[in-house]
């Protein structure tokens, strides 16, 4: 999907309602993060969650040299562990 069909189709939704992940069968995990990463797609991620690949995370996030375990920040954008 691009991000031009995403938002076509996000306009036709109501518009104060959560945006969740299926995963596993369920609804197991909230968006609260987007950015284009690295490689050039459009990531979507909750709080918290770890990205080990380069070139999946934002420009600004550390290498996994640098931080093999780099995280998304928490509900109140804190970096966790």
């Amino acid at each position: 999907m691009k991000v031009s069909e995403l938002i076509e189709c996000l306009k036709a939704m109501p518009q104060d309602s959560l945006v969740m992940h299926l995963w596993d069968g369920e609804c197991h995990t909230e968006i609260n993060h987007v950015w284009v990463a690295r490689n050039g797609v459009v990531v979507t991620a909750d709080n918290g969650m770890v990205c080990y690949s380069d070139a999946d995370r934002p420009t600004n996030a550390p290498s996994s040299k640098d931080d093999p375990y780099w995280r998304t920040l928490d509900s109140a954008g804190r970096k966790t562990r």
